[in-house]
């Protein structure tokens, strides 16, 4: 009679461990791709940069800082174009739909295996004038708050600059870099940040959606303060493309940029001299934060009421675990402490 082959005995696993595993691995995949569109995108700037700089020597010119300037549009978006170019090949399946622009009911493609083919809605709500204006109050109030805090630190003699915006604000001279900052560049960043990341991350819950993706959205600009103003919109961003449409989101996203940082802003630096500039900016900061106030003491219940219906099941915020997050979160905040420093040592 042959032996009897003893069974192996697999020790049972906790089926918390188990899970948050299988979340890490959920939040690989969108903020994967993510990391992967910046990579993509500072590859296409340094290959645009390096061609300049060898039809430059090659005509036997000097590289000056003006020009530098003059050609930071064209660089923006050869390197934008080169990612969203990578961004649609990835997704294509999902950009190309109605669903991901107006919103409306779909199938989950993503988040937990139990919740993939689930019918649920991103966006599609109808949006009302009163709201409209509520979010465009919101928008001024972000920046209205940003700006009051710099102008606080100036007045008890500190600085906290944002090399990225004096940055923005020295080459913005060129139709190719308005076209980037006004338009393209809006336009890009939705679809990455309140598109294609804000809704694969729903299925966990769309607080954590909202909050994640405006977190990415903030670190992606590498820059202390515009990264702190771009976390705040990508708050009000996420909610406005997750409950109306990814359209509104871009439309708010380019009013901000366009309008109220480009048009408005500029005709105000350029008709205004420097004390006028300062009260116009100091008086503008006070009705947008005043309006801000206003809104959430009326809506401020309703707001709370959103938060507690959309929370996320315990452990989901162990998902910033996985190690895309973490690749993502270090190398941008590393290079926004390190921008921040050199801007103060001048």
């Amino acid at each position: 009679m042959p032996p009897v082959q003893p069974v192996p005995q697999t020790l049972p696993q906790d089926p918390r461990k188990v899970q948050q595993r299988m979340r890490r691995r959920m939040v690989n995949r969108p903020v994967g791709l993510t990391l992967a569109y910046e990579v993509v995108m500072n590859i296409g700037a340094a290959m645009a940069a390096l061609t300049i700089v060898i039809v430059t020597m090659a005509e036997r010119s000097e590289l000056t800082n003006l020009m530098v300037i003059r050609h930071t549009g064209i660089v923006m978006l050869v390197a934008v174009t080169c990612a969203i170019v990578f961004l649609l090949f990835m997704r294509r399946k999902d950009i190309l739909t109605r669903e991901f622009w107006l919103g409306g009911p779909h199938r989950d493609n993503y988040g937990e295996p139990w919740q993939i083919g689930r019918v649920s809605r991103y966006g599609g709500a109808h949006m009302k004038p009163l709201w409209l204006l509520v979010f465009l109050t919101l928008c001024l109030g972000i920046q209205g708050v940003v700006t009051l805090v710099q102008l606080g630190f100036s007045a008890i003699g500190l600085s906290l600059p944002s090399p990225t915006s004096e940055s923005i604000t020295e080459s913005a001279v060129t139709m190719s870099m308005w076209l980037y900052i006004g338009l393209i560049g809006p336009i890009c960043e939705e679809v990455l940040f309140r598109g294609v990341l804000l809704k694969e991350l729903k299925p966990f819950g769309r607080n954590f959606a909202i909050v994640t993706s405006a977190l990415l959205f903030g670190l992606f600009h590498g820059d202390v303060v515009q990264g702190a103003f771009a976390f705040l919109m990508g708050l009000l961003l996420g909610f406005v493309a997750m409950e109306y449409s990814l359209v509104w989101a871009i439309a708010l996203h380019i009013f901000n940029n366009a309008i109220l940082s480009g048009v408005v802003d500029g005709l105000a630096s350029h008709y205004l001299d420097d004390n006028g500039y300062l009260a116009y900016s100091l008086i503008l900061s006070l009705i947008g934060v005043a309006g801000t106030i206003l809104a959430f003491v009326v809506y401020g219940r309703g707001l709370k009421a959103y938060v507690r219906a959309n929370r996320s099941a315990p452990g989901t915020y162990l998902g910033w675990t996985s190690w895309t997050f973490i690749v993502f979160v270090a190398g941008n905040a590393l290079t926004a402490i390190v921008s921040f420093i050199g801007a103060l040592m001048g």
